[in-house]
Parts: C-alpha cells; structure tokens; sequence
C-alpha cells in the first residue's frame, strides 16, 4: 500500500441501477485509492447507505458487516420475479386482479398484523438467485443454468416491522434486521404464503447498526475532505507509547503495563502524536502468557511505512 493512500471511512449513497462492486471501483477512481473495500452488499436495483473503508481501513470491515441493517421497502402487488427484484424474470403479472383481491383480503389492520408477525422469524432460506457461492460459482448462475440449487438456512433476527403504508402499488414498511437477512426473500415468502404475486419494487438501506443516512452523500459529491477518521467512525479506548514501546509494538512484542479496559471490539494502541493507530488489539481468547492479540499492526517495520493516519 502506498503512502498516498489514504485511509478513513467514506459513508456513500448507493443509487440504484449499479452494483456495490462498480461504486467500490468508481470510488477508487475519483478518490486515487488503491484500497476500498465495503461493509456489505446492496443489490443493484437497491439504493442507500454504503459505508466504504479505504485504505488500511478496510481492515475493520468484519466489524461493519456483523451489524444490524435497516430498510425501507416498497412492494408491488401483482407483480413477482424469480428474484423477488426488478430485476428479476418476471413470473407472474397479473396487476389489476391481484390489487383487487389484496386490497379485499388484507384490509389495513390484517396487513399490520401480518407484517409484524414477521419478528417471530427465526430462520430464513437465503433466495436461490443470490451471490452466495456454491463450488466457486454465484449461486444465481446454476439457478439460471438449470442447475439444483439447495437454499441454505440460516438463523436470523427481524426485530422490528413499523411505519406500514398502503401506497399506489401496494404498500411499504420499514424493517429492522440482523445482517444477513435478504429482504426480497421475505417478500417471496409472503407471496407464497398469501398467494398473491408480490415483489420488491424498492429497497432503501437507511441504517448499519449505529449509523444513519446523516450527512451521506452522493458518489458524484464526494472528495477525500469526506474521509471520516477512526475518532469518528470507531472509537476504542486507547493506549499511547513512548518510543522504546512503539519499537516493541511494530514488531509484534507486547506491552504490558497501563493497558485501557476495552469493549468486545478491543482497543487501540497510538503512536505518541496520540492519532496514528499503531495497532488494534484484542483481550478475546488470549492464551495465558499473552496480555492481549494483535488484531491488525498498521505498519511494516520492513518498509518503514506507517500505513494508518
């Protein structure tokens, strides 16, 4: 990695019609940044909150991908795609009908209930048209080829279902799940179960665990100015060394002395300029002889290059 580099957090609004990977790339390109990563995927017809950590940054992508997700969801009544997305194939297309009967059979106190049903949900069948790999290969290639495909399931939690709205095509909600949970399956789900086709029409991710769509902009908005910093975005309790420390730590040896209680997320240790990360340090399962693990060392004693800032 090179000097200029740089690293930080980018909080970015995904449009829709892109992939997560082609606003990755996008972003690498306006900002000069050989390193992006993200915090989790939106499908190319959603839009919203990507949190992009750049540079040496990328390293606590782990910690983003774990947390619960938000959303905005808007369906289509009389309209469902094999993906449960616009942009699926579509399968059933009976609009007017469908409206009809939904409107008839779910009257808005039935809607509400069903909806908020939806947090006894325990375990949830990942869709077949996904970009879980399966022997190397997206998952929604061997479906579309013909291919069987086992939905996996997994454990998942929705915690909560509010601020439902019947809308011109069908209605809309706002769910609180944890990370994994697809909700274009959920929409499938309900189709099955109620018998009406129903799809995704529009996905929003308003939230990853503690933050919001605040002061996010569009890619086309965006300057390295709005690279947010560790102090920012993940703050840890700290540890500063003097020199003789600082060699130790560079080079992997340990510390033992004034060490910070730390959360399950662990602490940092700062350089003496108290703002460059020299490491991210762990308490969790450390051996005996050890007073803590290194998580990541931000620098390379070879090159002689401090990678965080």
């Amino acid at each position: 990695m090179s000097k200029s580099d740089q690293s930080g957090f980018l909080f970015v609004y995904k449009p829709p019609g892109i992939t997560s990977s082609d606003l990755v790339l996008k972003t690498k390109r306006l900002l000069g940044q050989k390193s992006v990563g993200h915090t989790g995927t939106l499908d190319r017809f959603a839009e919203g909150l990507l949190v992009l950590p750049c540079g040496d940054y990328t390293t606590f992508s782990q910690v983003f991908l774990g947390k619960d997700k938000t959303y905005l969801a808007e369906v289509v009544v009389g309209l469902r795609t094999d993906s449960g997305d616009p942009d699926g194939v579509v399968e059933i297309e009976t609009r007017e009908s469908s409206r009809v009967e939904f409107v008839s059979r779910f009257p808005t106190e039935r809607l509400e209930t069903e909806l908020k049903s939806l947090t006894e949900q325990k375990t949830q069948k990942a869709p077949k048209i996904s970009a879980l790999k399966v022997g190397g290969k997206r998952q929604s290639d061997l479906f579309r080829e013909g291919t069987f495909v086992e939905e996996k399931e997994r454990n998942i939690t929705i915690h909560s279902v509010v601020d439902i709205q019947r809308t011109e095509t069908g209605f809309s909600f706002r769910i609180h799940v944890s990370s994994g949970t697809y909700i274009r399956k959920i929409i499938l789900d309900l189709s099955d179960k109620w018998g009406i086709p129903l799809s995704l029409g529009r996905l929003v991710r308003e939230s990853i665990g503690e933050y919001g769509l605040d002061g996010v902009k569009p890619l086309e908005e965006i300057t390295k100015a709005d690279l947010r910093t560790w102090k920012e975005v993940f703050p840890l309790p700290v540890r500063i060394v003097d020199e003789a420390e600082r060699k130790a730590v560079v080079h992997g040896g340990y510390i033992w002395d004034k060490l910070p209680k730390a959360d399950s997320l662990g602490f940092y240790i700062l350089d003496s300029d108290e703002t460059t990360i020299l490491a991210w340090c762990s308490y969790e399962e450390k051996p005996a002889h050890i007073p803590y693990r290194y998580r990541k060392v931000f620098f390379d004693p070879s090159a002689k290059i401090m990678f965080s800032k």
